[in-house]
């Protein structure tokens, strides 16, 4: 019984971990104690512990393991994680050797294509086709700004990533599970990759089930001299007996029992970052535009955020200039503006004194340009 204890417990406290580096920086947990936890993980104990190598070896340590980090984390390199299955696969039934092979391959796959993909980069040849993809809103992208690196026009959706060192179109995050930008050409190949994931894990979980049942079943088989069409092994068992049953069983098969609980306790982490992602798709955003959707409803909170009618004139579209800002045919036309120009106290760098504007009381008033209805926003996101 303390084996499973043990391991249900390391489990848990890894999966706690993974959760919290990894949805800890989401908008609607930033306030929350596991936002707390987050910065705690990724910024204070980092900055403790750099203060103490500091004085300790001068920075060396420090040095050496953020180059470890960057190798591992950040480059392309042979590294792959394996599922180690001979202690099972012959204990399965034939019927589950095509979906096991399938679904441990399928996860690798689907993160080959969107490792090596490479559409989404933005260079001078396809400069031109990317500006004229999304249309600037006014709200999360204005036009007219150059990227300080790569020395173009930052098109709508676009965001330079300081790690692949590029722009990447309908930039949505750098991903260290991949070791590359997710943007417009590889974000499905990201989405299939997590469901796969989500599904093998999920598989794996109930392979380990059935292995510990039929190791059960044999073992009460055996000691009973009964045949196998009595009922199963926990038919009448009290609760606490069920356990201690398991707990027999993990220490008799440690590895199908010790990966089937990793299988089943990390499952949902899987599920939860493909449905985070699906929810991202409904909303007709990417995840660096939802941490740019948060940071307008911080402002329209501090009282920030002014809005009026948009000119629609025949002079307002001679004004704008296309060399900049291209006409792009989209289904969707914004009929107003916004102004949103805190300073570094967080204060209105220019409150409008014309009665055309009004104040923005809540983000719903803000509508959002790339929303174009879930199948449509499903739609673009395959490359």
């Amino acid at each position: 019984m303390k084996p499973l204890k043990d391991i249900a417990l390391l489990v848990l406290v890894l999966s706690s971990i993974v959760f919290i580096a990894l949805f800890g920086r989401l908008p609607a947990l930033r306030k929350t104690p596991i936002g707390l936890l987050h910065r705690a993980l990724w910024y204070t104990v980092p900055a403790a512990l750099r203060n103490i190598d500091s004085r300790l070896t001068g920075g060396f340590s420090g040095s050496f393991l953020r180059r470890v980090g960057h190798y591992l984390m950040d480059e392309n390199h042979p590294l792959v994680l394996a599922l180690f299955i001979p202690a099972s696969f012959p204990r399965i039934s034939s019927l589950h050797y095509l979906p096991v092979i399938s679904f441990s391959l399928l996860p690798y796959h689907l993160a080959y294509k969107a490792v090596m993909s490479t559409s989404s980069i933005i260079t001078p040849e396809n400069h031109e086709r990317e500006m004229h993809r999304y249309p600037y809103d006014h709200v999360l992208y204005h036009p007219g700004r150059t990227c300080r690196t790569c020395h173009f026009l930052k098109p709508a959706r676009s965001k330079h990533c300081s790690i692949c060192n590029a722009c990447v179109a309908k930039h949505d995050h750098h991903c260290v599970w991949v070791m590359n930008c997710l943007g417009r050409g590889n974000y499905f190949y990201f989405l299939g990759m997590m469901a796969s994931l989500g599904i093998l894990l999920n598989y794996g979980a109930y392979l380990a089930y059935s292995i510990l049942s039929n190791t059960l079943q044999s073992n009460i088989t055996k000691e009973n001299s009964i045949t196998s069409t009595q009922p199963s092994w926990s038919t009448g068992l009290a609760w606490s007996d069920y356990v201690e049953s398991w707990g027999w069983a993990f220490a008799q098969d440690f590895r199908v029992g010790g990966v089937g609980l990793l299988a089943l306790l990390t499952g949902p982490l899987a599920w939860g970052l493909f449905w985070y992602h699906i929810y991202l798709i409904w909303a007709g955003m990417t995840t660096n535009e939802s941490s740019k959707w948060a940071d307008w409803r911080d402002d329209i909170t501090e009282g920030l955020v002014f809005s009026r009618n948009k000119e629609r004139s025949h002079a307002a579209d001679v004004r704008r200039d296309i060399s900049i800002e291209p006409t792009v045919d989209w289904p969707i036309c914004i009929t107003r503006e916004f102004i949103s120009r805190p300073d570094s106290k967080g204060q209105l760098k220019e409150v409008p004194t014309t009665h055309a504007w009004r104040r923005v009381e809540n983000l719903k008033q803000i509508e959002n340009l790339y929303d174009l209805g879930f199948w449509n926003n499903f739609l673009d996101i395959l490359p």
